[in-house]
């Protein structure tokens, strides 16, 4: 063996066990760690390590209300099919025997089609009793012919296919409901991400916050026992500590809570028991956001509800067109060629069934019903629901537009919010650092210091509250302008209807 390949050997190895040795252990609830090719299984003992993609797919694979909601486009589906059955033909077959050996059969096929179109054709054979006025004892017959709707049902696709377009549309907008359950999926998993990102943050700060309001308490106890500090200067720091081992409480049972509701979406299986490592920390993007005419204008164009009202008024454009030819009254003309032959035996009936001159007979036919409240009723009533399907759809609009240039208002202020907090927190913590200067050279008091120490941990909390209330102020953008899944990669445009 050569060298290279001894050397090619030893590399394909060590990638082998890098690839199926287990992470180091880690505590659970933490902001950082390595990327593990199990940690999304949520299995009892298996750690989840995730960013923020690998959360949104692990909900888009293993969300049970996203698998469930993924079976309504094939569903609705069914409903165009079915429709499209209304012009399936129709074989009909029957025959009959009596005692006397006389009987009856005939077969016959009949297609209704789209233009109001009806052929048939039929075949049928007797063996009968003869008569004086007709002395054969067998007969046979057969019959060609078309129907023709001229008024209601005439030869317009566009009235004769409403249903079927109308189940289509129904099987379109589906889809549109998917990708709308979807984004908000997506925009579920991504809040919940950076709410425990924002409980984990908070229950870092309370612990930074306990040690330093620990080390205070025995700074104090030194101060007091070499006479430096009154006894009473010991209240202040005793009570601090115990308030913010109570914080620390509170923002634990947080992290668990938030835990566990980032996991109802990611995981599958067991969840309760596995720990949660988040790989991802916020960011504020560097760029600056469009004008707001411009979401609103995508909105308009991108939100799934908004297009799945719009084939509903589509839908109900069809329902008008259909039930208006409703009114008409039924005009049929139909033309049949056929024959029927009589001889002693049904074979002898069959042979010579076509050898003969067929008959021809056409003529028209004609109904309505008086009155025609029923038709008349259907027809109102369509239009007045698309009327009203205007209506909702300019209320939906605008709705949309106030929430779009609502969230765009959130996000501005929420980015300023962030930089005041983060200049607070800077000011607050010059603050302590010149009150514990005063502190050591006897210039101010434990209760000062404590205070200082609190204003402190509410401008930390603070700042971390706005870093998360911004990225929650974008992804409501995105979501109420309908890109959220488009700006995260994710794939999930409807096919156009044919």
């Amino acid at each position: 063996m050569t060298r290279k390949r001894y050397i090619i050997r030893i590399l394909f190895a060590l990638l082998i066990l890098w690839g199926i040795l287990p992470c180091s252990a880690q505590n659970p609830g933490t902001l950082e760690g390595k990327p593990s090719v199990q940690s999304l299984t949520g299995a009892t003992g298996v750690k989840l390590e995730i960013t923020v993609l690998e959360a949104i797919l692990s909900a888009l694979q293993n969300n049970p209300s996203l698998k469930a909601q993924r079976y309504s486009p094939a569903i609705r589906q069914t409903y165009e099919t079915e429709e499209w059955g209304a012009f399936d033909p129709t074989l009909t077959a029957g025959t009959t025997v009596k005692d006397d050996e006389t009987g009856t059969g005939s077969v016959s096929l009949s297609w209704p089609l789209p233009t109001g179109t009806r052929p048939s054709v039929s075949f049928g054979g007797e063996r009968r009793t003869p008569t004086n006025q007709i002395p054969f004892k067998a007969s046979a017959t057969y019959s060609v012919g078309i129907t023709q709707s001229l008024l209601q049902g005439g030869p317009s696709l566009q009235v004769n296919l409403a249903r079927v377009r109308a189940a289509r549309i129904d099987a379109f907008a589906s889809q549109w409901e998917l990708k709308g359950f979807t984004e908000s999926l997506v925009f579920n998993v991504e809040k919940a991400y950076w709410e425990y990102y924002l409980a984990l943050r908070q229950a870092e700060i309370y612990r930074d916050s306990l040690r330093i309001a620990e080390q205070q308490l025995e700074n104090t106890r030194q101060r007091i026992a070499v006479g430096r500090l009154p006894e009473l200067e010991l209240a202040a720091s005793e009570v601090e500590v115990a308030q913010r081992k109570e914080s620390l409480i509170g923002a634990e049972g947080r992290v668990e809570t938030a835990r566990l509701r980032l996991l109802q979406y990611i995981a599958q299986g067991t969840f309760q028991e596995v720990p949660v490592i988040l790989r991802e920390e916020p960011k504020l993007p560097e760029e600056g956001m469009d004008e707001v005419g411009k979401h609103v204008e995508v909105g308009m164009q991108k939100r799934s509800d908004l297009i799945a009202a719009r084939l509903s008024r589509e839908k109900g454009d069809l329902e008008v067109i259909r039930t208006k030819n409703g009114l008409l009254p039924k005009l049929d003309f139909f033309i049949f060629l056929g024959n029927t032959v009589y001889k002693n035996t049904l074979g002898e009936a069959t042979s010579a069934l076509f050898s003969s001159d067929p008959t021809v007979s056409a003529g028209i036919s004609f109904s309505m019903p008086l009155g025609n409240r029923a038709a008349e009723a259907r027809s109102r009533r369509a239009t007045l629901s698309r009327a009203q399907m205007d209506e909702a759809i300019g209320n939906l609009e605008r709705a949309a537009e106030v929430e779009i240039r609502s969230s765009f208002t959130d996000v501005k202020r929420a980015r300023a919010t962030v930089f005041a907090t983060s200049e607070t927190r800077r000011l607050q913590e010059e603050k302590l650092r010149s009150e514990q200067e005063k502190y050591q050279v006897g210039r101010s008091t434990s209760l000062l210091v404590a205070t200082a120490e609190r204003d402190l941990l509410s401008a930390r909390l603070a700042e971390a509250q706005a870093v998360v209330n911004y990225i929650l102020a974008v992804l409501t953008l995105y979501k109420a302008e309908g890109t959220l899944l488009e700006r995260r990669g994710i794939d999930a445009e409807p096919i156009p209807l044919p």
